[in-house]
């Protein structure tokens, strides 16, 4: 594809340094089985790629769980507690700190993951996604005593944490203009961007980022074809980000 033609140049870089670009997937918001659900894990299925699940665990179903329980490529994770916004008024929003001190938000947390062990047992993943990709550091500072793994937000900053982040930088989602799905071009010079970005990184980890409750039909095909083309065009496997974690790939400085 024409849009991919800078792209390739970058990968030959990486080729050059001896470096590989390493990519996988997370999805955000999900509580219940709908018909965009079962579209994103049809997708799933069709590009063999593992998607991280993040779930909200105040309004999570039994029906997810149930759902979930035979597709290995979805592994759920917890996002936040409930996507309520702590912040001040005129602020960014946030859900894991603001107004509300660290103990409570770190309690309310580990009430979260309990219920999401009860409902998913080992399936659930120790890593947590913040809603809105924020929290307050004094919280970050203290995820792995409430039995944390690992932390999932945006692009390369990291949050004040001990445990490994393995961050998302392509989001498929236009949220200021609209709320409607990127176009593949658009994406095309995003992915070379963040390649570039991940190589002077040493060759860290990208994650692209869905929300397959509000996507428009641009976001579903952007999606499918940025995945198609890493995948059966240039022969990058996605990989789990449990896996990556585990292989000391994620993000840390």
């Amino acid at each position: 594809m024409t849009v991919f033609a800078a792209v390739e140049d970058e990968l030959a870089l990486w080729d050059a340094a001896g470096l590989a670009p390493r990519f996988w997937l997370r999805d955000d918001d999900a509580v219940e089985p709908t018909p965009a659900l079962e579209r994103l894990i049809g997708f799933a299925r069709r590009r063999n790629a593992p998607v991280l699940l993040a779930v909200v665990p105040a309004r999570v179903t039994q029906a997810l769980a149930d759902r979930l329980a035979d597709e290995p490529l979805v592994r759920p994770c917890q996002h936040g507690i409930s996507h309520r916004n702590n912040a001040a008024e005129g602020m960014p929003s946030l859900e894991l700190g603001g107004a509300q001190p660290a103990e409570d938000v770190l309690a309310e947390l580990a009430q979260g993951r309990a219920r999401l062990l009860g409902l998913f047992g080992d399936r659930l993943s120790g890593i947590l996604v913040p809603p809105w990709n924020r929290m307050a550091p004094e919280v970050a500072a203290r995820l792995e005593e409430i039995g944390f793994s690992g932390l999932s937000t945006w692009s390369w900053q990291r949050k004040g944490t001990s445990l490994p982040e393995l961050n998302t930088q392509i989001d498929v989602m236009d949220w200021a203009g609209g709320q409607r799905g990127r176009d593949l071009a658009w994406t095309a010079g995003e992915l070379l961007r963040r390649l570039v970005q991940a190589r002077e990184k040493g060759g860290a980890p990208l994650g692209i980022l869905t929300h397959h409750l509000v996507h428009d039909e641009r976001a579903w095909s952007t999606l499918d074809e940025l995945v198609a083309w890493l995948a059966d065009e240039r022969g990058f496997a996605f990989e789990s980000a449990e896996a990556l974690i585990a292989a000391g790939a994620a993000m840390q400085g």
